[in-house]
């Protein structure tokens, strides 16, 4: 969409006529018919996206290639956290404790759901996950342990007389 205005007397735009210094708002196809006979006032984005306009002198130089170079950059630009000092408690990325790639943490993830038994779908976010591996985990413990004894091997003294707790304290 651009908000253009007539360069001549009058051109026919959306229509109906619009005469020099009346200002139409028209699709991209409208003006690509009519852009000798109008000037630019504003470019309009739906999706608030904004246009920057770069002059190429090299005749040499692919523009679609080089349109499309620019728009993987912009689109990749600063999508990573920014990481500082780690003394300083301002943007540092907390997410990211194993991997640089978090797309290899997730995959690590789910192959560890999957080692346990959990269904993760594609539309899972790794928190998810690691709840769910967290109480899978927990889980497992109880089975495994139902007398109540702790991993760690302390006693969990229950009040009965034994020889090491001989008054049953």
């Amino acid at each position: 969409m651009k908000k253009v205005s007539p360069k001549s007397a009058g051109v026919k735009l959306n229509g109906k006529w619009c005469f020099k210094g009346q200002n139409e708002i028209v699709s991209d196809e409208e003006y690509n018919a009519n852009k000798e006979f109008v000037d630019v006032i504003e470019d309009i984005r739906e999706n608030n996206e904004r246009v920057i306009e770069i002059v190429v002198k090299d005749e040499t130089i692919d523009l679609e290639e080089l349109k499309k170079d620019i728009e993987e950059y912009v689109e990749n630009y600063k999508k990573e956290d920014v990481k500082t000092d780690k003394n300083s408690n301002e943007n540092v990325d907390k997410t990211d404790n194993t991997s640089d790639d978090p797309d290899e943490e997730l995959e690590a993830l789910k192959e560890r759901a999957a080692k346990l038994g959990i269904k993760v779908t594609s539309n899972m976010k790794k928190e998810t996950i690691i709840k769910k591996i967290e109480e899978k985990e927990t889980e497992e413990d109880k089975k495994q342990n139902p007398g109540g004894e702790q991993k760690d091997g302390t006693d969990t003294n229950d009040g009965t007389n034994t020889e090491e707790n001989p008054e049953g304290e």
